[in-house]
């Protein structure tokens, strides 16, 4: 395969990774953060880690009135307050801990770390 054809290639698939990173899938790019930030990460109300290894990764979220909802799997989940950490990620983005087979519940969701508000 030429440089040219690997090289628009290349270009043609990056924004289905960029989306993927965006939805909050569970992998997705969890060993970039995981030594650094995921593992010393503590479930508020368990005092116990968010992160068992595979549960944490980036994600979007927005505010949508009073509350904050993060995309986990593509889906957009209401975070109840409780599961706010009060820290702020490396990249100042949005992630989201959820459990492997995560069924959309607010409630089991882990922890959510959101950018600093301005």
């Amino acid at each position: 395969m030429s440089p040219v054809l690997k090289f628009c290639l290349a270009l043609t698939l990056l924004p289905l990774v960029q989306a993927r990173a965006q939805d909050g899938y569970l992998g997705h790019d969890h060993d970039k953060w995981h030594q650094s930030f995921y593992q010393k990460l503590q479930r508020p109300d368990t005092r116990t880690p968010c992160c068992n290894l595979t549960d944490c990764r980036p994600t979007s979220g927005r505010i949508a009135g009073d509350h904050y909802e993060v995309k986990v799997n593509g889906a957009w989940i209401s975070v109840p307050a409780s599961k706010i950490l009060k820290q702020t990620a490396p990249d100042l983005g949005f992630h989201v801990c959820a459990p492997f087979r995560f069924d959309g519940q607010p409630d089991h969701l882990y922890c959510v770390v959101v950018p600093p508000e301005i």
